[in-house]
């Protein structure tokens, strides 16, 4: 048996965890407060959100004095939250679990004496808790190329990162004929209210008043499949699993990176216009505080050259960044932790 938490903001993290899951040999359940999907048949555990009944309450001290991320006192979600994942782990004795992610999770699972294999993210991750998470992992797995700088950690850590490449949910297949008129937007669902990106697009509508665009927004899988394959361009956030749809399809693309915690899409966004990959990556969060920025970084941009100049780069150059195989390279690191988990075996061996 394999746990998969799977943090529910957004909805990559769960769509990781499926594509992993039919890589692995094992059963595989999935602990998440997302909704469960209707494709997944898997075991899976429903986790209650963990608020803070005191959210803005300094004396909260929802960080442990700055040693973990998001322990809220007295909060009734967390402490259920923590028990319904400690008393799967009792009752089905994992082989491992992965952690996407979540630090509080990974540490929980190791203090029960199962190895954790942690899912990376981008950015600045070099504070204490990620770097304590880090280190109590027996594996870090990184969704992006083996030459690509999306991640600062501390010195001791940095040589256990394991690059597998982008993890994609659609195949990696040859495209469709692309319309030259029509450009597709990807936008994801962890933003909240209306984003650089949002504002990035309506200035490009603005100026190119015959393309056709196409809003992909909580999509399915097939629907973002046709319409990347078939657009001549892509606009998009710089999220790990938008990056690896957008790179199995094989589609140039503009990239804006979003604010996030840790400078995430921003560290992404700054190794991705340093890779090769077909992108133009627009920064605009620096400009992104105030409505009034956002606006006027917008309108000094040439829309209609970039989409231009974006438009003519070679899509095959994402084979670099999504080749069809990383889920099969994540489960294999996944197996072989499980497999050094002596007494994960043994109870096997007497439940046989």
């Amino acid at each position: 048996m394999i746990g998969y938490y799977a943090h529910h903001r957004g909805a990559g993290h769960l769509n990781r965890a499926m594509s992993i899951a039919r890589e692995l040999d094992d059963d595989v359940t999935i602990l998440s407060s997302s909704a469960r999907p209707a494709v997944w048949t898997g075991g899976w555990v429903d986790l209650p959100l963990d608020h803070s009944p005191h959210d803005g309450d300094p004396l909260a001290d929802a960080s442990a004095h700055g040693a973990l991320h998001w322990v809220p006192l007295a909060s009734d979600g967390l402490r259920e939250r923590m028990g319904a994942i400690a008393a799967w782990l009792r009752d089905a004795e994992p082989a491992a679990v992965v952690v996407d992610v979540s630090v509080e999770v990974a540490l929980l699972v190791r203090l029960h004496g199962i190895p954790v294999v942690t899912m990376a993210q981008p950015g600045d991750r070099t504070d204490a808790p990620h770097s304590l998470g880090y280190r109590a992992s027996s594996a870090i797995v990184a969704v992006w190329p083996d030459g690509v700088s999306a991640l600062r950690v501390a010195d001791d850590i940095a040589p256990r990162i394991e690059p597998v490449g982008a993890i994609s949910r659609i195949p990696t297949v040859d495209p469709l004929p692309r319309d030259p008129l029509q450009i597709a937007v990807l936008a994801g669902l962890g933003t909240r209210g209306r984003s650089s990106l949002d504002i990035a697009v309506d200035a490009a509508r603005a100026a190119l008043p015959d393309a056709r665009w196409v809003v992909l927004s909580g999509a399915d899988s097939e629907t973002v499949a046709h319409t990347l394959r078939t657009s001549s361009l892509v606009f998009a956030h710089c999220g790990e699993n938008a990056l690896a749809e957008i790179a199995a399809s094989r589609i140039p693309a503009i990239i804006i990176p979003e604010s996030r915690p840790h400078e995430e899409q921003q560290a992404m966004g700054i190794a991705l216009g340093a890779s090769g990959m077909p992108v133009t990556v627009v920064d605009m969060v620096e400009h992104s505080l105030t409505a009034e920025a956002a606006e006027s970084a917008v309108q000094a941009v040439d829309w209609a050259l970039l989409v231009r100049e974006t438009a003519e780069l070679d899509g095959e150059v994402w084979s670099a960044w999504c080749d069809g195989h990383a889920a099969a390279r994540a489960a294999a690191v996944i197996e072989r932790v499980a497999a050094l988990n002596p007494g994960a075996s043994a109870s096997r061996r007497d439940a046989a």
